[in-house]
């Protein structure tokens, strides 16, 4: 790879990349600790039936379960970690929110009751808070601009390939595995119910994870602003909070926007199956299985498809190559992903789906990498972290909700699901292409200013 391993700072002196391989080796084994918490944080739905078996809870439990018990922690604790992601070591960082995520994970399998179950859910979303920010910032300091686009894009597809092995491998365990009244005998543990034997098994191998960290280098950070002292020192939240607000025509509506993927993403991802299922009268099993192997494929080649081409626009010196990215992206997805539902049969509702899953993980990477891109290094796992909560608070709360609320309560008919999830998404996708359509101008301003920070 033919790509500079420096930046000039304003006194002249010279601070090295890291090599091609080690930035890309660390690349993927973050990438590697992203696919292991998007098993651990979906595994739950693969578990409903016989947890609600086992627990005597209702539907509503379930729910609690599944996205408030771990948005609940994810969110909030995200930005006290991001503050000590931005001071102290990274590396460290995510090894301990690894740990945390993996033991608490298999800890599911030990509860005994709704509460115990819920407890456990939280501290999944406690240790993965701790992650993502911390990556963000280690990948945006070990490559240039020019190679951010797939830089971010590998580490992204933690997502669609965490996604599709939760939902084929995953599926293919608990077929096998959780049946009604069937246990295992665990050595040292004892007698437990093969719905706890499943968390225990996903969750456990993620505590060796962090040794993989003992052979990644920390990066050396860059893009650092000035102190009011001169210093390239530690920024107070107060101050970094001053600084969105500052720059917030930037952060409002990249924030936005970014949520309304996210929102859409969560709506497809819980109601598309159902909506097919419904539409075609097919089992919602056959849908995930169809599904899944189209994300781990489909989906996987569209996030490499569009970070490739940020990366050609920004050595065309197209600044803003991110939002055109993400531009693209949102009119692509509000197009294509209300088509499968519309098809004249389940066969070429499934090509039509399949279609769908190229543009629809697309903006995944552009979305932190403009955030980081133009934010000062003492602020990016904190400014990171504001960036996640946002999306899950929009994402996990509003998006699975709104589908059915649309056609419960205005539609009001279950069959018309298929018109519910096509508003969702046609909507939240046209609006926030338009959302970034207005950002352009001041994100190349962002650009402009951190060319200036050392």
């Amino acid at each position: 790879m033919n790509e500079p391993h420096g930046t000039t700072t304003p006194s002249g002196s010279t601070q090295p990349y890291p090599t091609p391989r080690q930035a890309w080796y660390m690349v993927f084994v973050l990438m590697i600790f992203y696919v292991f918490s998007f098993i651990d944080r979906q595994i739950i739905s693969l578990l409903v039936e016989p947890i609600k078996r086992d627990m005597q809870i209702t539907d509503t439990q379930i729910g609690l379960l599944q996205g408030f018990s771990f948005a609940l922690f994810y969110c909030f604790l995200g930005v006290p970690i991001g503050w000590l992601a931005d001071r102290k070591n990274r590396k460290k960082i995510i090894a301990v929110g690894v740990v945390v995520w993996s033991l608490m994970s298999t800890l599911c399998g030990f509860a005994k009751n709704f509460g115990q179950l819920f407890l456990a859910r939280v501290g999944v979303g406690v240790g993965e808070a701790a992650l993502s920010p911390a990556a963000y910032s280690m990948v945006t300091d070990a490559f240039p601009k020019e190679r951010l686009g797939r830089a971010f894009s590998i580490y992204n597809l933690g997502i669609p390939i965490g996604s599709g092995i939760a939902l084929l491998v995953g599926g293919l365990v608990v077929g096998a595995v959780v049946q009604e009244g069937k246990t295992f005998v665990l050595p040292l543990l004892g007698e437990v119910r093969a719905w706890q034997f499943v968390f225990i098994v996903t969750g456990a191998p993620g505590l060796l994870l962090p040794l993989l960290l003992l052979s990644v280098r920390e990066p050396a950070r860059r893009g650092l602003i000035k102190t009011a002292t001169n210093e390239t020192a530690a920024v107070p939240l107060s101050e970094v909070f001053k600084f969105m607000w500052k720059n917030g025509h930037f952060y409002s509506l990249h924030f936005v926007a970014l949520a309304l993927f996210a929102m859409l993403g969560y709506a497809v991802g819980a109601w598309l199956p159902t909506v097919i299922s419904r539409t075609y009268a097919v089992p919602a099993a056959d849908v995930g299985k169809v599904l899944g192997i189209s994300v781990l494929s489909v989906n996987v080649l569209g996030i490499l498809f569009f970070g490739r081409i940020c990366d050609r626009l920004t050595a065309r010196g197209i600044t803003d190559a991110p939002i055109v990215v993400c531009i693209l992206v949102g009119i692509l997805i509000a197009i294509t992903s209300t088509i499968p539902a519309f098809m004249p049969n389940v066969t070429l509702a499934y090509v039509a789906m399949c279609i769908a899953g190229f543009p629809f993980h697309g903006y995944v990477a552009m979305g932190p990498m403009a955030v980081n891109q133009v934010t000062p290094n003492q602020m990016r796992a904190q400014v990171s972290s504001v960036y996640l909560f946002v999306n899950a608070l929009l994402g996990m709360g509003v998006g699975p909700a709104l589908v059915p609320l649309i056609s419960d309560y205005i539609l009001k008919d279950p069959m018309q699901i298929r018109w519910a999830l096509s508003i969702v998404v046609f909507c939240a996708g046209t609006l926030a292409a338009f959302l970034l359509w207005l950002e352009r101008k001041p994100f190349r301003e962002r650009v402009s200013a951190s060319a200036q920070w050392h």
